[in-house]
């Protein structure tokens, strides 16, 4: 179970002061609340944004280090949720043991039968216990816990997310609500609330796709490529043939590319030619029906967005994004197979990632990597609109997104082992 400030950044207490900083920066990419989907992700970063503040300033560390965890987090500190909320131990029951008033603290004063700030709800022979986790923020606000494990959270504006369990009768979900969150025993649950206690659902949202996401991305573009040159591999061995003849003449190389194409198909026209499958329907329906599968996936994160996201205009989650590129992906294979796939995922996965990276404190990548992906769609914009040359296709499908695909990777790399 976590114990104090320097075991929820896991880092000992004797930690530099740069080390407090790496290790916050790490914390904070996988519990910042747009970054994980997970109910407590806001209580957890919460404390960690909490023990960083403290932590991280000298004077403030020194006295946290002089009165202790517990006696500085009662004079000292308001609106911090339990540090118990970073875990779900699960005992041999399978009751969680996080409590409701510990994941419940708010801003104000807390009150309950063991007469602190930590009450927890027990299990005895023949007695019923209830266990709520969650978050509660608001400009002023009480949290009580009593014996039987009821916990209420009120204030002037207090927003409540978590979710509440009840060990002796089912699962109270929360959400996210403005007044207050009740957990108690024999309060029978909902499906919601069964369903984001599932252990595969918490393991989902403890996962970081994002660079799963972006490799995926690349893989399938790059595999396009290789599909292209198989394709074009009599036409391609021709022109390097030519091109070595000429040898080392930059002027006789720079017209031997521009004015001849040594039958290389223009990559606008090789994916309007691919047929991975036979298609179903004539060629107009069939297009609608991918263009719909696009549009459904949409619709249906706007839909979830609409009923079940208070910040319906929020940061699109990791979640979302995974759902639109499926259906993004699944379409533009069937239609151009995985070159025009990947030319469309990458500027998708890769403008997400970027966005999303940048509102975390620390590393802010360029969008100039965004751009970069973005070029074999400006490479097909202008083949269609008949402007095609050799040396632009190369640029636009080889050159330029190899080097912001694999750019960005590499420089989270030097970044994360050099520090720079």
């Amino acid at each position: 179970m976590t114990e104090d400030f320097y075991d929820l950044l896991e880092i000992p207490s004797d930690a530099s002061q740069d080390e407090i900083k790496e290790a916050y920066r790490e914390q904070v990419r996988v519990y910042h609340p747009d970054l994980n989907d997970d109910d407590r992700a806001q209580a957890q970063f919460t404390a960690v944004k909490k023990a960083y503040d403290i932590l991280g300033d000298p004077v403030e560390r020194q006295a946290y280090d002089r009165l202790g965890h517990e006696d500085y987090v009662a004079k000292r500190t308001s609106g911090l949720p339990s540090p118990d909320v970073w875990q779900s131990e699960t005992d041999s029951s399978g009751t969680s043991s996080i409590d409701a008033a510990e994941a419940t603290a708010t801003t104000g004063s807390t009150t309950g039968s063991t007469g602190s700030n930590r009450s927890r709800s027990r299990t005895a022979s023949g007695a019923s216990a209830s266990t709520a986790t969650g978050s509660t923020t608001g400009s002023s606000g009480t949290s009580t816990a009593g014996s039987t494990g009821d916990a209420s959270t009120s204030g002037a504006t207090g927003e409540a997310t978590g979710s509440a369990t009840a060990t002796n009768g089912g699962t109270a979900t929360g959400g996210r609500g403005v007044g207050s969150t009740r957990g108690t025993a024999g309060e029978t649950g909902s499906n919601a609330g069964r369903f984001a206690d599932n252990a595969l659902v918490q393991w989902w949202h403890r996962q970081n796709f994002a660079w799963p996401l972006i490799w995926l991305s690349v893989l399938t573009y790059v595999v396009g490529l290789g599909h292209y040159g198989r394709e074009n591999a009599d036409s391609l061995r021709l022109l390097w043939a030519d091109l070595t003849a000429i040898g080392a003449d930059p002027a006789a190389l720079w017209d031997a590319v521009t004015t001849q194409r040594y039958g290389v198909q223009p990559p606008v026209e090789f994916v309007t030619g691919v047929e991975l499958v036979a298609p179903p329907l004539p060629p107009t329906q069939w297009y609608g029906v991918l263009a719909g599968v696009v549009v459904a996936a949409v619709a249906i994160v706007g839909l979830y967005r609409a009923v079940r996201r208070r910040d319906t205009w929020g940061p699109v989650t990791i979640d979302e994004t995974i759902v639109v590129a499926v259906a993004i992906g699944a379409s533009t294979t069937l239609l151009g197979g995985p070159l025009l796939a990947g030319a469309a995922l990458m500027p998708v996965l890769f403008g997400v990632i970027v966005y999303r990276t940048r509102q975390l404190p620390g590393w802010s990548p360029s969008y100039g990597y965004v751009l970069a992906v973005l070029a074999p769609a400006i490479g097909f914009a202008l083949g269609t609109a008949g402007i095609q040359s050799l040396p632009a296709e190369f640029a636009a499908f080889v050159l330029v997104p190899l080097i912001g695909a694999l750019g960005l990777p590499l420089r989270a790399t030097i970044r994360k082992r050099f520090g720079r």
